[in-house]
């Protein structure tokens, strides 16, 4: 396997995220808007201290993309990191390339320090639940509560 890159999305790749977004949310049933997603990108743009957002290229095809979000929280020392969204193609699954997103993740984070990220998967996606266990994160006894307003 050839090393993926990470190419932080900048306003020409607004579409590309869009329509990786979209992908996205399809694969997990989740409700797309594109309209309400289009205005997040540009906030995210906007205000790269709230979160970014980074494109995953596999040699000259983009694949993926994975969303950073950052906050604080005393529990965990300080400023925490939530990967909001990892998303890869069904073709490029299965080959590693997660893997180095989560790698790049975390010495993207130690560089900012930041030592702490949370993430959340479907409940029924198996597969990405047992990706993150191999990768070190654990799952808490909390569940996660949600408002939209």
């Amino acid at each position: 396997m050839t090393a993926p890159d990470f190419v932080r999305v900048s306003p020409e790749h607004r579409e590309i995220l869009l329509g990786s977004v979209g992908a996205y949310y399809a694969f997990d049933g989740i409700r797309f808007d594109a309209e309400r997603v289009r205005a997040a990108i540009q906030v995210l743009l906007d205000a790269p201290a709230l979160a970014e957002a980074w494109l995953i290229r596999d040699g000259a095809e983009f694949v993926g993309h994975f969303v950073l979000s950052f906050g604080f929280d005393l529990e965990f020392g300080g400023r925490q990191a939530t990967l909001t969204e990892l998303y890869l193609e069904e073709p490029s699954r299965g080959r590693g390339l997660g893997a180095a997103a989560l790698d790049f993740v975390q010495a993207r984070l130690t560089g900012l320090g930041i030592r702490t990220l949370e993430l959340q998967a479907e409940h029924d996606n198996v597969s990405a639940q047992r990706f993150y266990e191999r990768a070190g994160f654990v799952s808490e006894t909390r569940t996660p509560f949600t408002k939209r307003w």
